[in-house]
């Protein structure tokens, strides 16, 4: 089921992006996305890495190189204009040499703002599904980040239907002559995790005083500064949400994990988080649709055995397996019924906030230690249930 609907997320991920998001955008641009629930201001950024020592295991005459998006709290944000939600280099570039704002899907964000550099946040890593684009988790990048929170977004090269590169350098996923079969997503799952090492020996540098782009390109203000690596989280959705548990299993820099609507290995192959168990916490959210068909289930039991840390598994009412990402927020009203298929029946304002305010919670309570949130108390949403 999670197989089949990632292939066909693809191309909705493709439609969007060549559409330039949802219709009924004005000749200024329209925001996209609900507006964060925190009280910060949110800054943006992205940055190229490198791996000069790892060949692309898709390209082996390159080194491997990804893009990332940086969503932090900000101060100074008039002085920054939104950012693109499609475009993050080539439309801000021809803004750059044009000396005007373009037209667009935009964020609540704002590109390169100084970051508010009032204390250290904690960071979290976000990967998205299975072939799909690291744009979809922005409305959960930008509230986190409104409540205090350093997120980083990636893009897996050669995965993503299209990863942008600084001076509009496009590269596409590669063919997969099997098709979307078990050898290539445990592919792109190892890679997923050296991707995760590379973002987080770079978050590193960068709180060391060194630029970790490629291009060395000017940062934001400060934004090394605000970086609070002894407190580290990962989300992901689907296939992310695998690569975000695993990825705690096999690093200890990262404290606790949320696991949106995935299941924990590839087909009957687990993870080495299930395996060999896991002693830090991890928050599993499961739609209504992946509780129906149930090809979560024998990776969750095995886990659920052998994990010794917290964990809990909470599933919302009326949700398909996209509906913990920004697409039902961008396919139009008119389309939802033809989309049924990736988004459940749920307002998509209301799933995202509940998806967002779970992860949040998540993060408050084990990177923040505080002890008053959604999951220190029983559920009360009607729309929530605990499975375990």
């Amino acid at each position: 089921m999670i197989r089949r609907l990632s292939m066909m997320a693809m191309t909705v991920c493709a439609l969007i992006a060549a559409s330039g998001g949802p219709a009924g955008a004005g000749p200024g641009g329209a925001v996209v996305l609900p507006s964060p629930v925190g009280a910060l201001p949110v800054g943006t950024t992205t940055l190229h890495l490198v791996d000069p020592a790892r060949p692309d295991p898709f390209a082996p005459d390159r080194t491997r190189e990804l893009m990332v998006s940086v969503f932090y709290p900000a101060t100074d944000v008039e002085r920054h204009p939104r950012a693109h939600y499609v475009s993050t280099e080539l439309i801000p570039g021809l803004e750059q040499s044009l000396g005007v704002e373009l037209p667009g899907a935009l964020t609540n964000s704002h590109r390169d703002a100084p970051a508010r550099a009032e204390a250290a946040y904690p960071v979290v890593l976000y990967t998205p599904g299975a072939g799909v684009s690291r744009l979809f988790g922005t409305g959960l990048a930008e509230d986190l980040a409104s409540r205090g929170y350093v997120v980083v977004t990636v893009d897996h090269t050669y995965e993503a239907p299209v990863v942008e590169f600084p001076g509009g350098r496009l590269v596409r996923a590669a063919a997969a002559p099997n098709g979307f079969d078990t050898e290539i997503r445990a592919k792109y799952v190892a890679t997923r995790l050296l991707d995760f090492r590379l973002v987080l020996d770079s978050l590193t540098g960068l709180a060391g005083g060194t630029n970790p782009d490629a291009e060395q390109r000017a940062l934001p203000a400060d934004l090394g500064r605000i970086l609070n690596l002894d407190r580290i989280g990962t989300v992901g959705h689907s296939s992310g949400g695998y690569t975000a548990v695993e990825s705690m299993h096999e690093d200890r820099r990262i404290d606790a994990a949320v696991d949106l609507d995935g299941q924990l290995g590839v087909d009957e192959a687990f993870g080495r988080a299930v395996t060999e168990g896991l002693d830090r916490p991890t928050l599993v959210l499961t739609s209504a649709q992946i509780e129906e068909v149930g090809d979560a289930n024998p990776s969750l039991n095995a886990f659920w055995r052998t994990a010794t840390g917290w964990k809990r598994h909470l599933a919302i009412h009326d949700t398909a397996h996209y509906d913990f990402t920004d697409m039902p927020l961008l396919v139009p009203a008119l389309a939802r019924p033809a989309a049924s298929t990736y988004i459940g029946a749920m307002a998509p304002d209301r799933s995202a906030a509940l998806v967002h305010g779970y992860v949040a919670a998540m993060f408050d309570r084990f990177l923040r230690d505080r002890t008053d949130t959604v999951l220190d108390r029983p559920v009360t949403e009607p729309e929530v249930r605990t499975i375990r």
